[in-house]
């Protein structure tokens, strides 16, 4: 075992010391995942008036009507996704409560990559098995396309970061899935549409535009105050007490509102600086932390920016 604990040339492992100290030290955290960017909390500050307005929306569809399409657009970090996933899972349950034939499915456009992976997942979400590969992007619609037909199934898909799927693969794709109700003798589909890029409506041809934007929803930017009640609050969850400042989270607000309002990056900002306060063995978080992790992510975002360059 001691031989395991050595490099090479008999020095002691640098492991040995930072895992003891891990297991030994308390944590400034009480719950890191509060913080992480996927976490989607039961309160959204600042966004009821978006949740009841997209929740207006989608409401017939409990009635088993099919809602309109929308469109929702704001920058990063403005909650759309929160939102959405928030009134999906409301409406969720209430249509198991119910026994409606009613699904919510979620794909985000970018994580799932290209059309084929898009339109493979919204047929896994009516049971219909596609290939990891090997089938044209046409017959994986087919397959959909007579799915839905088949069934007695309302679906409100929400495609998240739609402008990426239609930046790389066009809206053709887009534009026969706004038009997938007609003829249809049992199921049908809404679309619930995301876009962080307000120029994307420019992009698509006007036929999938007038389909997909039957109603719009605009998220404003946070402003500093708003970040203020957004971190207070997952603060609380996050953090044992007394180690996060009023002056910490004013700071973490402050310096994500100069940019355009970002939720994300200011709870990445308070993770972060608490993590560097815990790495030094620190028992509260400071503004020095807060700068520090500021150098770090921003740092990293030069980087992945200059990496996506061209070689000129």
């Amino acid at each position: 075992m001691e031989e395991l604990q050595r490099k090479e040339g008999g020095a002691e492992d640098p492991l040995s010391e930072l895992i003891r100290k891990s297991l030994t030290r308390s944590s400034i955290f009480r719950n890191r995942d509060v913080l992480r960017a996927d976490y989607i909390p039961g309160n959204l500050p600042h966004r009821w008036e978006h949740v009841r307005r997209l929740g207006e929306i989608l409401a017939p569809s409990l009635r088993g009507t099919r809602p309109s399409n929308v469109f929702i657009y704001g920058k990063t970090g403005t909650g759309k996704t929160a939102v959405v996933k928030h009134v999906f899972k409301r409406f969720e349950e209430e249509a198991v409560k119910l026994n409606l034939p009613l699904k919510f499915v979620y794909v985000n456009c970018r994580v799932a990559g290209t059309e084929y992976r898009v339109l493979s997942e919204l047929c896994a979400a009516l049971g219909v098995k596609v290939p990891f590969t090997g089938l044209s992007k046409a017959e994986v619609m087919n397959r959909f396309r007579s799915a839905l037909h088949r069934s007695e199934v309302l679906m409100v898909t929400c495609l998240d970061e739609i402008d990426h799927l239609v930046k790389s693969s066009g809206d053709e794709s887009l534009y026969q899935l706004t038009r997938i109700n007609e003829g249809s003798p049992g199921g049908q589909m809404s679309i619930v549409g995301v876009s962080n890029d307000l120029m994307f409506k420019e992009m698509l041809d006007p036929r999938v535009l007038s389909s997909l934007s039957e109603e719009e929803i605009v998220f404003h930017p946070y402003t500093a105050v708003e970040l203020v009640d957004i971190l207070s609050e997952r603060a609380n969850v996050a953090f044992n007490e007394g180690v996060v400042s009023d002056g910490v989270i004013q700071l973490c607000a402050a310096l994500a509102a100069a940019e355009h309002g970002d939720a994300r990056r200011a709870l990445d900002l308070l993770r972060v600086a608490a993590e560097l306060a815990e790495r030094e063995g620190a028992e509260r978080v400071e503004e020095r932390h807060v700068r520090a992790a500021f150098g770090v992510i921003e740092q990293g975002r030069i980087y992945e920016a200059l990496s996506t360059l061209p070689l000129h």
